[in-house]
């Protein structure tokens, strides 16, 4: 397997074009027609983490936290050391970013299901836009072009795939010179059953399902339409839900803590009501307080939250689980590795990493 393959199933499970527009998802360091040896999962690219990348002769590591974020002018040895060893020693790096926290079946879905989080939306909804797509087909080629445009991407509703309706009709056109018409003769107008088509399309697939179309169909000038719903994504960050049972705050926080086999958590707390309600950000949430303050959830479990978001959920009525960065999105590793196998990666090649572990030391 080659690295450009992996990437295509990277893409697959969590499309890159998700990621929110700071990030750098995606190709770090590789050369794509180099054969995959073994492939190191891991939350981030340490000394450690590269050390062991070579004891297991991985000459790739897929990484959620990218080490490459920002636009670099220039690669030292003294500035950039981890990166300057991973090019020396052709250790090539994939990183799955917010692509991976914004898709369904990502990291915050992976967490929110070992909490027993019964999802009902993501917190903030990714951006990106969902349209309709109608294409008019002779009746005899509906399969073929159906099947084209599925394949391509088109006609997926949640759980669903493959979902469309056809509406059967009568299509007109008159060939003029210098068209090679499939049915119909230059200068006459035509008649013919046809059947619309009509199925959804993410944006990031349209590009690729209009040109599985017009490959599929065998008129050169088919008839399509493409209009933008206001339907809303199912893909975003974080989530909101509920539990089974309604759960003391304190209970149910230690619970938490046990679970997610956390060093710590730190409760913020504004109000003693149990907890049935609970909105998650895996990694650090801080920046979703007034969405999640909306939802009138009982807990909101995050990290990385600042003294002064602190005070401001006290002032939002907010209760907040705060657990470190690294304790929620260590699952990172399990659940990629779970999918790359669900998704035909052979089990051989992937290794998941035993040296990654939290910056910090509890004293």
């Amino acid at each position: 397997m080659k690295i450009k393959e992996i990437l295509n199933t990277l893409d697959n499970i969590a499309p890159f074009s998700l990621q929110e527009s700071f990030d750098n998802s995606g190709i770090q360091f590789a050369n794509l027609d180099v054969p995959i040896t073994t492939a190191l999962i891991s939350l981030d690219v340490t000394h450690e983490v590269l050390d062991e990348a070579i004891e297991n002769k991985a000459n790739l590591i897929i990484v959620h936290h990218p080490l490459i974020l920002s636009p670099l002018k220039q690669i030292t040895k003294q500035k950039n050391p981890l990166l300057f060893r991973a090019i020396i020693n052709k250790t090539y790096l994939l990183a799955m970013h917010t692509n991976y926290d914004l898709a369904e079946k990502g990291l915050n879905d992976y967490v929110g299901n070992l909490l027993g989080i019964k999802k009902i939306a993501p917190l903030k909804r990714s951006p990106e836009k969902i349209f309709k797509f109608a294409v008019y087909v002779p009746m005899q080629y509906a399969d073929r072009v159906s099947q084209a445009i599925f394949e391509a991407g088109a006609g997926k509703i949640g759980k669903y795939t493959e979902t469309s309706f056809h509406i059967a009709g009568k299509g007109t056109f008159k060939p003029l010179q210098g068209t090679h018409p499939f049915i119909g003769e230059i200068g006459k107008r035509e008649e013919v059953q046809e059947i619309k088509i009509e199925t959804v399309v993410a944006e990031r697939d349209l590009e690729s399902v209009i040109q599985a179309m017009k490959n599929a169909h065998p008129y050169e000038e088919p008839a399509y339409d493409v209009y933008e719903l206001l339907t809303r994504p199912s893909s975003g960050i974080g989530l909101w839900g509920e539990i089974n049972n309604q759960l003391e705050l304190t209970e149910f926080s230690c619970w938490v803590r046990e679970k997610l086999q956390a060093r710590y958590v730190r409760l913020i707390k504004s109000h003693n009501r149990k907890i049935k309600k609970v909105a998650l950000c895996a990694g650090g949430g801080g920046s979703l307080l007034e969405q999640v303050s909306n939802l009138d959830v009982d807990l909101y479990i995050t990290g990385d939250i600042t003294y002064h978001s602190a005070l401001r959920a006290k002032e939002l009525g907010l209760n907040i689980l705060d657990i470190e960065h690294f304790d929620t999105e260590k699952f990172f590793i399990e659940s990629l590795y779970t999918q790359l196998i669900e998704f035909g990666t052979p089990q051989n090649i992937l290794i998941k990493s035993k040296k990654m572990e939290s910056p910090y030391q509890i004293l």
